[in-house]
């Protein structure tokens, strides 16, 4: 299973360009691998969001907890300390209401679906790509 995610886009030049709004996404991306959290990171910044990065989801949980808040949140599905799983369900039981995508190296559809049971919006198969990145920012303007 390629991704679970929102309609199909076509990569282009232009996609760069895709948010043209007032306010800044702010994004944080939880990541344990350090070289694929800097990837994402640039990924991201060049699509002209603010991204702030955890290296679990027990940072990511604990940003929440000490009062900060995001538009969108890429976490990893197999982390240390506490997995996207597990971090997704406390966030959505805290209230949090950001868009949660899952992006994981796993492409077993069962894993998947448990992933996104535990409350994602949507989950991607590693790497990120500059259309899954314009299929899902569309997709955070249009909410």
């Amino acid at each position: 299973m390629e991704k679970m995610g929102f309609g199909n886009v076509m990569s282009t030049s232009k996609t760069m360009k895709i948010i043209d709004t007032e306010k800044k996404i702010s994004v944080l991306i939880v990541e344990d691998d350090l070289l694929i959290r800097k990837i994402h990171k640039v990924m991201m910044t060049k699509f002209g969001t603010e991204v702030q990065l955890a290296a679990n989801g027990k940072e990511a949980v604990d940003l929440f907890l000490s009062g900060a808040s995001f538009d969108l949140i890429l976490t990893d599905l197999e982390m240390p300390i506490m997995d996207g799983i597990e971090a997704t369900k406390q966030l959505r039981s805290m209230g949090v209401t950001s868009m949660i995508v899952g992006v994981t190296s796993r492409n077993q559809d069962s894993e998947i679906q448990a992933f996104m049971k535990s409350g994602l919006n949507a989950c991607y198969v590693k790497p990120l790509n500059a259309e899954k990145v314009t299929a899902v920012l569309n997709e955070l303007k249009n909410i």
